[in-house]
């Protein structure tokens, strides 16, 4: 490796030469897991790498990562042990108040080991450092690419900073706080921004499958387009509010969308108790304090553009932690770029997310959010157009179960003339269709809905086709 630079970064004879090691050592290990390790061990092999960073930025002109590697791996040392001492007996290395302390507590562990037990525990660190050391490179030079379409969600500094706060909170609260924080140091914190072309190209397929939808489809493939023309910063999507009755394929739509894009997705109701925490957080101070869901959601993604679905604007919250005033700051883009989660107590950039919302009417949808909102009605499915979706729904089924199971036509013609079940029942029935199929070793699945007008018959043992009765 050549990743001197990384090395350099570290603000030597500073208070913050530990802190800068520790973030090098997150940032190489984080996306290891080849090697299985309680997290004990884990703990002790990042704290093995940042003391010996430590040690080759202050004893070594020009040190590079191949010398920390070099330095664990060398024959010369008579012992796992002995080399662990001599990280111990620097002193000249850990002068800063804080990088002291945490010398004298590393100190302290290792003491407490014994010849073997140091063995082991050092092997165990050389390899997970040889599994993880090739990830700097590729994440360097993946990084240049990745920030042609890209922003910066996550600035670093202030990633740092909130990791050092939650350090003092509970085990419990600091560990799900610390893993987003070491997330959103993956790509130093830019998240990608979709291109127009295979967003597009999926949304066509959608849009001949779901004739309802036809209209914010196409909405979304002429803003997807126009901002891919647009520098990443630029990027933006205004929020979809789908308007019409239960189970006519408005989720399906986000659902869609996240696919197409291959991005996350993440689904909210409204009228929830706690919505707005929900989405920023609550302060770690509470009891059940936990981060937020936007957070979590850029954080664990490669994109900037992930789909939230507020489900049900019109019955939204007015609570004691009502969502409406967190939804208003989203869907503005310069409030969005500066979001804050109340339990990490940082801020990050969310002006990118795409919203799309779904109400029954819009008599109690709130005359602010709806005024950021372009509308779409969407009207009940033709049986014709709920063919095309019973057919997509199996096709999926037969994707992701593997099998070469047909579903049954005369079972996707009745169920697609059946108006009366919406398409959450017709995912439903298809489904349970697919399980007796493949329960049974058949190759072709047919639905059996009693609630469907038509009852089946079946003999087990030599007529396995239903009979409908009209």
């Amino acid at each position: 490796m050549t990743e001197s630079s990384t090395i350099q970064e570290i603000r030597r004879n500073t208070e913050f030469d530990l802190s800068d090691a520790k973030s090098v050592a997150k940032l190489i290990f984080i996306k290891t897991s080849a090697v299985q390790l309680t997290s004990a061990t884990l703990k002790f092999s990042q704290d093995l790498f940042a003391g010996v960073l430590m040690h080759i930025t202050y004893t070594k002109e020009n040190g590079t990562l191949d010398d920390v590697m070099d330095f664990i791996t060398d024959p010369g040392w008579d012992s796992a042990l002995q080399m662990l001492l001599h990280v111990q007996n620097d002193n000249r290395s850990f002068q800063q108040a804080e990088a002291a302390k945490w010398h004298t507590d590393f100190i302290q562990q290792v003491m407490a080991l014994e010849n073997e037990s140091a063995e082991v525990l050092v092997q165990q660190c050389r390899t997970h450092w040889k599994n993880a050391f090739t990830a700097p490179a590729q994440q360097v030079s993946q990084t240049a690419a990745k920030h042609q379409r890209s922003i910066c969600v996550f600035n670093q500094a202030e990633v740092n900073i909130a990791l050092d706060k939650i350090s003092g909170i509970g085990a419990a609260k600091k560990a799900s706080g610390q893993l987003i924080l070491e997330h959103a140091q993956i790509n130093q914190g830019h998240r990608a921004i979709p291109s127009s072309r295979t967003p597009v190209a999926g949304l066509e397929k959608a849009a001949k499958n779901f004739g309802n939808l036809l209209e914010p489809i196409k909405r979304l493939q002429s803003r997807l387009a126009l901002s891919s023309c647009m520098k990443p910063k630029d990027f933006y999507i205004p929020p979809i509010l789908l308007l019409g009755d239960p189970g006519i394929g408005k989720t399906f739509l986000a659902m869609q969308l996240s696919q197409i894009l291959g991005v996350k997705m993440d689904k909210i109701s409204a009228g929830g108790a706690q919505a707005g925490f929900q989405f920023t957080g609550s302060h770690a101070s509470y009891n059940d304090a936990r981060p937020g869901s936007i957070i979590k959601l850029l954080a664990d993604g490669t994109s900037a553009t992930p789909v939230v679905v507020v489900d049900e604007v019109d019955k939204i919250s007015t609570g004691n932690y009502p969502v409406l005033p967190v939804l208003l700051d989203l869907m503005e883009q310069e409030t969005a770029k500066q979001f804050r989660d109340e339990f990490l107590d940082i801020t990050f950039d969310a002006s990118k997310i795409i919203f799309i919302l779904t109400a029954n009417s819009l008599a109690d949808v709130p005359l602010p959010l709806l005024s950021r909102c372009e509308v779409f009605d969407i009207p009940r499915p033709l049986p014709q157009q709920r063919r095309l979706i019973i057919q997509g729904i199996a096709e999926q089924l037969q994707r992701k179960i593997r099998k070469k199971i047909a579903l049954d036509q005369s079972s996707c013609f009745m169920l697609s003339e059946q108006m009366d079940v919406d398409l959450r029942g017709v995912k439903r029935l298809v489904e349970d269709a697919y399980a007796r199929a493949v329960q049974r070793k058949e190759s072709v699945a047919y639905v059996w809905p009693s609630n469907l007008n038509f009852a089946a018959h079946e003999n087990t043992d030599d007529h396995k086709t239903p009979r409908y009765l009209h």
